[in-house]
């Protein structure tokens, strides 16, 4: 969903028509975003449909490849406007793709019908800092950080069969709720964090750092409850694909009072235990517990996790990031979550030529304004921010 939506964005800075080759996991998601019989699906008969992961396709038509081969930029010239079609791998590698993002190549791309985009990021970022993209970009934009919110829900329409789910659920757990509470949990290394270790820094989090979570009384039972009294609800929602988080939240607020009185629900759509790539049923199930985040009042995912953006982004709420725990004792003393400056998603692996304009602006000289800023949840990355110097 992020790269789709980054390269929706290309598509209208460079005025070209966005078609997606989906696989049969990815079908039954989405409604068509475009009116009236217009479809971004790829023509089951196009002549390089399912090819564009192979190794020979790379090697044959990769702009990466040309560009390295290539000695002057005359040559660059002829080879690139002398092709009808070229291949940008754009997942993640420091290598001569990376060039894409240099407006002396746009340049050279203008007159190549046909590019097949593959990649892993949320590369929009990166345009605010190309010359060639900025003053449309702003004309699009002018909130910085809302740039995926509205590319978001413009292009992203679950099907039916996705919304049923979510309107289900949120109907019979959240909807009564006067805080609704979104928990998104990826253990990345479940040797180095289990969950015996994260569920401490989670409560760290929430109870402790941000004061989402009530913290619990003493006693099972408090002199002041009364099943009759009326008493604030909150409604936590647990995304993960473990279930250890949620059974130990539900029980503990289960088991005694929060401090402040409240009435506190722990709620889970499903834990599958693993990620299964390539499931069209798990990206469904995916899919609702990401809109139904969005839907909550205040978030708290996890660092890193592009899940986690897609869920926060759509909202566009500043969520809470769960740091690494790591070393929990070298890190005791340092917070277990950080707030987000900006609900933007964060591009991990951007170039790393020309990181300087990134990161500093000129509009004390009459130059655009900074808006891109390191990642919160991980300092290598950037992101878009309403930026203030």
């Amino acid at each position: 969903m992020l790269s789709l939506a980054s390269s929706f964005v290309y598509a209208l800075l460079t005025d070209r028509v966005l078609l997606v080759d989906f696989d049969d996991s990815m079908s039954g998601l989405f409604c068509e975003p475009f009116p009236d019989d217009a479809t971004w699906l790829l023509p089951g008969d196009f002549t390089f449909k399912g090819r564009s992961n192979g190794e020979k396709f790379r090697g044959v038509y990769s702009l990466g490849n040309l560009l390295e081969k290539s000695e002057k930029k005359h040559d660059e010239e002829i080879a690139v406007q002398a092709t009808a079609l070229l291949y940008l791998y754009l997942s993640g590698d420091n290598n001569y793709d990376m060039l894409f993002y240099r407006d002396d190549t746009q340049k050279l791309l203008t007159n190549v019908p046909w590019l097949v985009l593959r990649s892993d990021q949320h590369f929009v970022p990166y345009f605010f800092v190309m010359p060639g993209f900025r003053a449309e970009l702003d004309r699009l934009f002018p909130d910085k950080e809302a740039v995926f919110q509205h590319v978001g829900r413009y292009l992203f329409s679950p099907t039916n069969r996705v919304w049923g789910r979510v309107a289900r659920f949120y109907d019979t757990y959240l909807a009564k709720a006067e805080q609704r509470i979104g928990l998104q949990v990826r253990v990345f290394y479940p040797d180095k964090t289990p969950a015996s270790l994260m569920l401490p820094h989670i409560l760290r989090c929430m109870q402790v750092v941000s004061g989402i979570l009530p913290r619990l009384q003493q006693n099972e039972t408090s002199p002041t409850s009364s099943a009759t009294r009326s008493r604030t609800l909150k409604a936590v929602l647990v995304a993960s694909l473990l279930e250890e988080f949620y059974t130990e939240l539900k029980d503990m607020y289960w088991m005694r009072p929060a401090a402040d009185d409240a009435a506190v629900g722990v709620y889970q759509t499903s834990h599958e235990g693993w990620q299964e790539t390539g499931n069209g049923a798990h990206n469904v199930k995916a899919l609702v517990d990401i809109y139904l985040l969005s839907m909550c009042d205040v978030l708290v995912t996890s660092h890193f996790s592009t899940f986690g953006y897609v869920a926060h982004s759509l909202a566009g709420l500043r969520p809470w990031y769960l740091q690494n725990p790591g070393d929990y004792e070298a890190k005791r003393n340092e917070p277990a979550c950080v707030r987000a400056v900006s609900p933007e998603p964060c591009f991990h692996f951007h170039p790393y030529y020309d990181t300087n304009s990134a990161n500093h602006g000129d509009a004390a000289g009459g130059g655009p304004a900074p808006v891109i800023m390191n990642c919160e949840d991980y300092e290598w990355g950037f992101k878009l921010a309403n930026l203030k110097y």
